[in-house]
């Protein structure tokens, strides 16, 4: 849900008082007032987190992106994923990890079940660990991150003669996606 700082008091002691002005998408509205009645009538202590609010990224860079890999994937007879896929190894952001090697099938298997850029690649194996490279997808990618797969896109485009957006158009993509 998404929510504003309307009022602070008190910030010094252990008791402070935060206001929030809530801002209700009508598709969720008795969603949130069922739970905010039930946490008022409720004595129990709640966990509340609080983020930045964060960009959307444009989806006209999500869709030039995926636009080419179908471009690429017709020059080269692959399918897009394929070419989406080899970016994201490529260029993606990823963290390693070092498991049981009798539980990274399930891992890779639940990993990948959160979008086509979550793929896992093993590194090393020894004994009974593995060592992988899980790479997260695109959608939780930040402006640096999407800006360097689609420049990679881009660039596997060019390689194969595909035609691509002149850099200008490209700058002004990127430039939306961060909100600028």
């Amino acid at each position: 849900m998404k929510a504003q700082i309307k009022r602070v008091a008190d910030v010094a002691c252990m008791g402070s008082t935060i206001e929030f002005t809530v801002v209700l998408d009508s598709l969720y509205r008795q969603d949130v007032f069922e739970v905010l009645n039930a946490m008022q009538g409720d004595k129990k202590p709640y966990t509340i987190s609080i983020e930045p609010k964060k960009e959307r990224r444009s989806l006209r860079a999500n869709n030039y992106c995926w636009e080419l890999c179908h471009k690429i994937g017709e020059k080269i007879n692959a399918p897009k994923t394929v070419v989406y896929q080899k970016n994201i190894r490529e260029v993606g952001s990823f963290t390693t990890l070092e498991m049981l090697t009798s539980s990274v099938p399930q891992f890779s298997t639940r990993w990948g079940g959160n979008g086509l850029g979550w793929l896992t690649d093993t590194i090393d194996q020894h004994g009974e660990y593995t060592s992988l490279i899980a790479y997260y997808g695109s959608s939780t990618y930040t402006t640096a991150e999407m800006s360097r797969l689609i420049d990679s896109v881009v660039s596997e485009a060019k390689s194969v003669g595909v035609e691509t957006l002149p850099p200008w158009e490209l700058d002004i993509i990127k430039a939306a996606w961060k909100g600028s």
